[in-house]
């Protein structure tokens, strides 16, 4: 793989954020002793829902308990939020805005080491409360599909609110890079084809994304997935989520675009590191 023009300092931070997809390869990152930071707000699979998290997470206090408050919802005695994934549900409205303001400080520390920002969309389909038209939410908690309108987001609505977001970055961080990437995870509520054609717009606003803007990049995650692997053998059992051999094999390729042979050798040491502390010797 052709590496990139700027190449990525294992001792820099990294924040990810996106799809299930940023676990794997953060959780590959962290393991290498890279200060990397993976989905600090949890999970998120559409553009506008991560777009909205950055931007709460940049906004100043009092717009950020506002709009925090204003996400929280109810259902049977849980409370939860429309902002986040169900790692903010908690059995109180307090204790699920105090995980809320925990995770996006977090995010909000982590960009303001100017780091580098990976993200990764993993659908252009959307939900919106009904009775409030335009609120995007980023999970369902499991709500009665009737609370909801479902759409597919354009990818003039993607690209407008990512440049337009990545400017509002640039000025704030004036050296944060971002790199955007689509998750090779299949979404198959829709078949093959809506699959497909959502991950279509997910690529061409990738696109537009990065011709627009000097600062971003495109990392191919997707087209290896389905390019160069092209196998079966390389999806989990549930055929949906690539397997622990594919995960690694993007790994490898990701390291060959945006590090040094130098820097790769850094990560193995890492990694070694890792594995001697996680070492639990049998005691007889």
């Amino acid at each position: 793989m052709r590496p990139s023009e700027r190449l990525l300092d294992p001792a820099e931070p990294v924040v990810l954020i996106g799809s299930c997809f940023t676990d794997s390869i953060g959780k590959r990152m962290v393991s290498c002793r890279w200060p990397a930071l993976p989905n600090p707000c949890g999970t998120l699979f559409n553009p506008s829902s991560i777009a909205n998290i950055i931007r709460l997470a940049i906004a100043d206090e009092s717009r950020l308990r506002a709009v925090a408050e204003d996400s929280i919802a109810e259902r049977n005695g849980l409370f939860m939020s429309w902002l986040v994934d169900s790692g903010s549900t908690k059995h109180t409205r307090e204790e699920t805005l105090s995980s809320l303001h925990e995770r996006l400080y977090s995010l909000r520390d982590g960009l303001a080491t100017e780091a580098t920002l990976i993200v990764t969309f993993g659908t252009a389909w959307i939900y919106e409360l009904r009775e409030q038209p335009g609120y995007v939410v980023s999970n369902c908690h499991k709500f009665p599909a009737g609370n909801f309108v479902r759409r597919r987001l354009s990818v003039e609505e993607i690209s407008s609110e990512w440049l337009s977001l990545l400017d509002n970055l640039k000025e704030r961080f004036p050296r944060l890079r971002v790199i955007f990437t689509v998750s090779p995870v299949r979404h198959l509520k829709d078949g093959f084809e809506g699959n497909s054609r959502s991950k279509a717009i997910l690529q061409l606003s990738c696109e537009e994304i990065c011709e627009k803007c000097k600062s971003a990049e495109y990392f191919p995650s997707f087209e290896i997935m389905n390019d160069d692997l092209r196998d079966y053998r390389f999806y989990d059992r549930d055929m949906v989520h690539p397997s622990e051999m594919a995960v690694d094999y993007i790994w490898e390729k990701f390291q060959e675009r945006f590090l040094s042979a130098e820097s790769r050798a850094i990560l193995r040491e890492g990694e070694k590191i890792t594995r001697r502390l996680n070492h639990r010797p049998i005691i007889k």
